[in-house]
């Protein structure tokens, strides 16, 4: 095979270089698929160099104590000559994020049907389940109310209703910063204090001419709830992130199966967004519905 060789330098935050990172570039065989990988530590300057062969793909992270794990921004080879992928010893900057505070949250990833429809239902975040009477859940923190028009899978419009129980509480579209791009910690680290939106509605539609839906599983969202006011301040609420969209599948189900990934900060007021991962205040979760992502 082809021989590629590139470098990858890896900087904190603030830009400075980070040395001992260490860095793992995958090459492919295109004959077993499988990846061949080389490792190594970045020196002074934060630079790692490695060489290997490949049909054209190459894979990699970079992991460093007390930093979030990193990938680098890989743009693909331009052409091959003499045996060699070019652009040749290529080098590609990636920032490593500091674990900085991370805490146990409620989390979880949800993909399950809604109980009834044309009803509100609400979900227990802190229980990871439908109140009663759907399931062993005490308080609605999010209510979700369906409707369904269903001829065939080419032609139907499914709504549900994304409602809080509470003023103040509320739903809040994230951008998230673009540091985050190669980390595994892409959030903000503090949810923002204002600007929930209290309802929203998510729509997956479809028919002859054209399919409709309101969601990406690219989408984030920072939500708040538990919110408790008075003299119009906010004097407790409790603040959380939904990561992979809010996504509709009406197909399978009779009602709709709604699927969402989120995760609480327990604390009332604390907005701080960074999860350990090894505290998931969930328990007895399958492999499916835990999180692992921060």
């Amino acid at each position: 095979m082809p021989h590629a060789r590139l470098t990858v330098k890896v900087l904190d935050e603030q830009g400075a270089p980070i040395r001992g990172a260490l860095v793992t570039l995958t090459f492919m065989d295109p004959v077993t698929r499988n990846g061949i990988p080389m490792k190594g530590r970045t020196n002074a300057e934060g630079i790692f160099s490695g060489e290997g062969q490949t049909d054209g793909v190459i894979g990699g992270m970079v992991n460093k104590e007390g930093f979030y794990r990193g990938g680098f921004p890989f743009k693909g080879f331009s052409a091959l000559k003499n045996g060699r992928w070019e652009p040749w010893n290529a080098t590609y900057t990636t920032i490593l994020r500091p674990i900085t505070k991370p805490v146990a949250f409620y989390a979880k990833r949800v993909q399950v049907e809604i109980p009834v429809l044309d009803q509100a239902c609400g979900y227990d975040l802190g229980k990871g389940d439908w109140v009663a009477p759907h399931g062993k859940g005490a308080k609605a923190d999010f209510a979700f109310t369906a409707h369904r028009d269903f001829k065939s899978r080419n032609d139907f419009d499914i709504r549900v209703e994304m409602a809080f129980p509470n003023r103040g509480d509320g739903l809040f579209k994230a951008k998230l910063p673009p540091i985050g791009q190669y980390s595994s910690f892409k959030w903000d680290r503090a949810a923002p204090q204002d600007g929930y939106a209290q309802n929203t509605e998510l729509r997956n539609a479809a028919t002859a001419v054209a399919v409709v839906h309101s969601f990406e599983r690219t989408d984030a969202f920072f939500f708040r709830v538990r919110t408790v006011k008075e003299n119009g301040r906010i004097i407790a609420a409790n603040y959380g992130k939904i990561s992979g969209g809010l996504r509709l599948d009406g197909m399978n189900s009779n009602t709709c199966t709604i699927l969402f990934t989120y995760y609480l900060n327990p604390t009332p007021l604390d907005r701080n967004m960074e999860w350990d991962p090894k505290q998931n205040l969930i328990k007895g979760l399958t492999w499916e519905e835990n999180p692992r992502e921060p």
